[in-house]
């Protein structure tokens, strides 16, 4: 959801700021307004929905791995027929880590004293988010929270298993890069140099291909601290840019509009989304609730805007597959099975395979990168490679006075 930063005057004529999350303007203005005071400015936060679901972990010293924990083993306890409060005490006992047995134990406090997990959960949202509350708070609609909870666990290993497969399959190509870079700075400044005072001392005018090879070390001998600091700057100005709404958004469009990387991005969206509303209507979330909180697990701005506007058209009485058809944003199989799906009545099921096929056709398009990435890179490093050797062949030759 939308951050936004707020300037209020109070009935006493005081003037306070603040921050709020709001689905935008207008509805945080009215709520403000209901709270008896009076907005003077709203506008979208700078750090725009405010700090990540890992940074937020990281701030109350947990990690997804101990949330996963959490999950997975509180299900199995429910599973066997334990009470909750009985079920999170032996949780205590299993946990290692003091973060984890410090959040377990005020999970438990607060169901001694009465509450419910859904409102224990509300208390720490810097550590279970919104679509975690919301289906705890389902499944205690539903009297079923340990299926609840196993379904969340398993939610929780798929998106994982889809994380680490894109994460996995940027090393390879990211350590060719990187060692591409070393070796033709290592030849430019150190190579090509010992072999140009040599030349020089022959008296000879260079060929036309050396001189340039040789141009192209001494620059990055004598200006490198110029391209560090481009390189810098480059990567300053292009973070500034993603942390301005507006710019963040023209830069995924652009991304999107690409051939390979455009259809890899709205796969693993589309396989974020489909995943976690199936999983919501599973649960017994109406679809209007788990499109609100669906549309938060959507990275890109530019998609998770046109699911908002399939959003309001559902508010008015349409479905969800052809608004979704209308706004464009993910593949084309998606709406067409999901029409598939509300006409047969099973639009949860359909949900669970769209999630399945969009990972399967990440991991495709992942392994069809790689493949045509792989020979691209290593071709690069063998043609540069090959000029500077040929550049220092020719001067050779050049020196002795031979001829090609």
């Amino acid at each position: 959801m939308p951050r936004f930063d707020y300037k209020v005057a109070a009935p006493d004529g005081s003037i306070s700021h603040g921050k709020a999350d709001s689905p935008d303007a207008d509805a945080l203005a009215r709520r403000l307004q209901a709270d008896g005071q009076t907005p003077l400015s709203i506008r979208p936060s700078r750090a725009g929905q405010g700090p990540g679901f890992i940074a937020r972990l990281q701030s109350a010293g947990l990690t997804r791995q101990d949330t996963d924990f959490i999950t997975l083993e509180l299900a199995t306890l429910l599973r066997a027929g334990l009470p909750l409060a009985r079920a999170l005490d032996t949780l205590k006992r299993l946990a290692d880590r003091e973060p984890v047995i410090d959040l377990i134990d005020g999970l438990a406090t607060d169901i001694r004293g009465g509450a419910a997990l859904s409102d224990a959960l509300d208390k720490r949202p810097e550590v279970f988010d919104r679509f975690y509350r919301n289906m705890v708070r389902a499944g205690e609609a539903a009297g079923a929270l340990d299926l609840t909870l196993d379904r969340l666990a398993d939610f929780r290993r798929r998106a994982r298993a889809l994380r680490e497969t894109v994460v996995s399959a940027l090393i390879y190509p990211t350590i060719l890069l990187v060692l591409a870079f070393v070796a033709l700075t290592v030849m430019l400044t150190v190579v090509v140099p010992r072999f140009t005072t040599l030349f020089n001392d022959a008296g000879r005018e260079l060929p036309w291909l050396t001189q340039v090879v040789v141009g192209a070390g001494d620059f990055m001998q004598h200006w490198w601290w110029l391209l560090l600091a481009l390189a810098i700057g480059s990567g300053y100005a292009l973070r500034k840019r993603w942390q301005d709404d507006t710019g963040r958004q023209a830069i995924e469009q652009r991304l999107l509009a690409l051939p390979l990387l455009g259809r890899l991005l709205r796969n693993i969206e589309a396989a974020r989304f489909t995943r976690t509303l199936g999983t919501l209507l599973k649960n017994g979330v109406t679809l209007l609730t788990a499109m609100d909180i669906a549309k938060e697990v959507i990275g890109n701005r530019v998609i998770a805007q046109g699911v908002a506007g399939v959003t309001r058209r559902i508010r008015q009485g349409q479905g969800l597959a052809g608004p979704l058809a209308d706004a464009g944003v993910l593949p084309t199989i998606t709406t067409q099975l999901l029409r598939v799906g509300e006409e047969t009545g099973r639009l949860e099921t359909m949900l669970d395979e769209l999630a399945d096929i969009h990972e399967q056709a990440v991991q495709t398009t992942l392994k069809r990168t790689l493949a045509l990435a792989e020979p691209v890179i290593i071709l690069l490093i063998a043609v540069f490679i090959t000029v500077i050797i040929l550049a220092i062949v020719m001067a050779v030759l050049e020196s002795n006075n031979l001829a090609f």
